[in-house]
């Protein structure tokens, strides 16, 4: 019963599936554009590069803050330093033997006469003895081979005993930065970023208009090959009818074989056209389902035509309203901004750089209690300061460098002000040129179906030929096609001067 239950539901699933690939879906205008905005890559791009933009200009602001980083280091060392080259022998004196100001001998108490050669008054001939080993002979100091004199005592500090240091040496250390003054660099590089966003904001606003544009493009055309398969079709029953009043002529023996003949070799003519016409509108479809991210095999149908009131354009200046919403000039704009900041990061090389440093360090072996193994610490800070000086003219190379592309950039944005001033030109000509050739087609419509409708009746009547009628039918079928391409190409002028205006959005 399960496996009854089962089967079932897999059936019914199954047929709703083919009931909903078998149906169109019937879409409007902005229906396609907003799919299409939704599945298109290039806008997925776009905005994908907006958010790097983004946080670009969020990572440049953290630039004015400080930073805090931790720092260590293991060392494995070979040698322990030595502070002697080799054994001292130090004299040891009485502490009334030494000057207590200025750290020597006190030779007010140990010299037995001044320099007049006077006598010393203040001679301690104790005190001298204790001092320095006596000469009996001389009753003065006894000096080594290097003529100093020779004391009473010393202290001997071994080599071996004036070594520090151990093999393994830890320090690890935290430390803050402040940028107090970079000579504009960190502001300047903020203002790039900042640019840099509006930049791919403006890349996005083109692709998105390239995309409605485009998708507009397709969806018209799928609305004018389908109007082109109606037209065919409505020739064919024309001619199909025009081809049973012939036989019946024939089988009654009022016309000739050739006649009925002309309207068959023009009947197959016609479906071969409208073979065409089908493959071009199945061909159409596709390139709109594939623009708005539908399966190839999508059934569709479009809810708009091409009939529509066309309204003649206002006067207006078109120029200034594409010079201040067009994507592109923005974007243009905000790399004169770039440029502008790159010279003032190259001028900024000619200034100082200050900065604040704080930093708490810890030592293994420990400097501060006799290099013993255990770890000390100790905090200081600092101002750091930088003046560059001279390079061989460096910084003048890469200023001249900045000052050229920004330049450049100005260059570009007056030859794309001048190019689409030049594109908003072409395209008021180019749609009031299709508004005319509407309304001309639209005339020579009339004017072909009145044809059509005399010459039929001619023909009724016995007073035209077959060929009359086939050659107002073609003239029939020819306007109404020009007139089809005359309200598409009315349709895409209007969308193309949206876009170039910077309207379509």
């Amino acid at each position: 019963m399960d496996k009854l239950k089962l089967v079932t539901l897999l059936f019914v699933f199954a047929s709703l599936s083919g009931v909903g690939q078998d149906q169109s879906q019937i879409l409007t205008l902005d229906q396609c554009q907003q799919m299409a905005l939704e599945h298109n890559h290039k806008i997925l791009v776009a905005d994908e590069h907006s958010k790097a933009a983004e946080a670009l200009k969020k990572s440049a602001k953290t630039q004015f803050l400080p930073s805090i980083s931790a720092n260590g280091l293991y060392l494995r060392t070979n040698k322990q330093y030595s502070l002697l080259s080799n054994d001292l022998m130090l004299p040891v004196l009485p502490w009334n033997a030494i000057d207590q100001t200025s750290g020597g001998i006190n030779s007010q108490l140990l010299s037995p006469t001044l320099a007049d050669g006077s006598a010393n008054p203040y001679f301690d001939a104790t005190l001298f003895s204790k001092t320095f080993v006596i000469d009996p002979s001389t009753g003065q100091p006894l000096t080594d081979k290097d003529g100093n004199p020779v004391f009473q005592n010393y202290a001997w500090i071994p080599k071996d005993d004036a070594k520090f240091g151990s093999k393994n040496v830890y320090t690890a250390g935290v430390t803050l930065t402040q940028p107090i003054f970079m000579g504009g660099k960190i502001r300047e590089t903020y203002r790039i970023a900042k640019a840099g966003e509006k930049v791919a904001s403006a890349n996005e606003d083109a692709e998105r208009s390239d995309v409605l544009y485009k998708t507009e493009e397709d969806y018209w055309r799928v609305v004018a090959v389908t109007e082109k398969v109606k037209l065919v079709n409505s020739y064919i029953e024309l001619l199909e009818k025009l081809s049973t009043d012939l036989q019946n002529y024939y089988d009654e023996g009022i016309i000739i074989k050739n006649d009925l003949l002309k309207v068959k070799v023009k009947l197959n003519e016609a479906q071969l056209n409208l073979i065409k016409a089908q493959n071009g509108q199945s061909l159409s479809k596709m390139a709109l389902c594939q623009q708005i991210g539908l399966p190839l095999s999508q059934k569709i149908e479009l809810a708009d035509s091409l009939i529509a009131d066309m309204k003649p354009i206002i006067q207006q200046n078109y120029t200034d309203s594409a010079l201040a919403n067009r994507p592109e000039l923005e974007a243009l704009n905000q790399t004169i901004s770039i440029a502008k900041s790159g010279v003032n990061i190259m001028k900024s090389r000619y200034m100082p750089n200050i900065g604040l440093t704080a930093n708490y360090m810890f030592y293994n072996p420990n400097p501060y209690n006799g290099f013993n193994e255990e770890f000390g610490g100790d905090w200081s800070v600092g101002v750091a300061v930088n003046i560059p000086i001279f390079h061989w003219n460096d910084r003048g190379h890469t200023l001249r460098a900045a000052r050229s592309e920004q330049r450049v950039a100005e260059l570009k944005l007056d030859e794309a002000k001048e190019l689409i001033s030049l594109q908003v030109q072409q395209a008021v000509y180019k749609l009031n040129e299709s508004i005319k050739k509407v309304e001309l087609s639209q005339e020579n419509l009339k004017q072909a179906e009145e044809n059509l409708k005399v010459t039929q009746d001619g023909f009724d009547t016995g007073r035209l030929k077959t060929s009359d009628v086939l050659e107002a039918q073609a003239m029939w079928q020819d306007a109404y096609s020009e007139l089809i391409d005359a309200r598409m190409e009315y349709r895409l002028n209007l969308v193309n001067l949206r876009k170039v205006t910077g309207a379509l959005k």
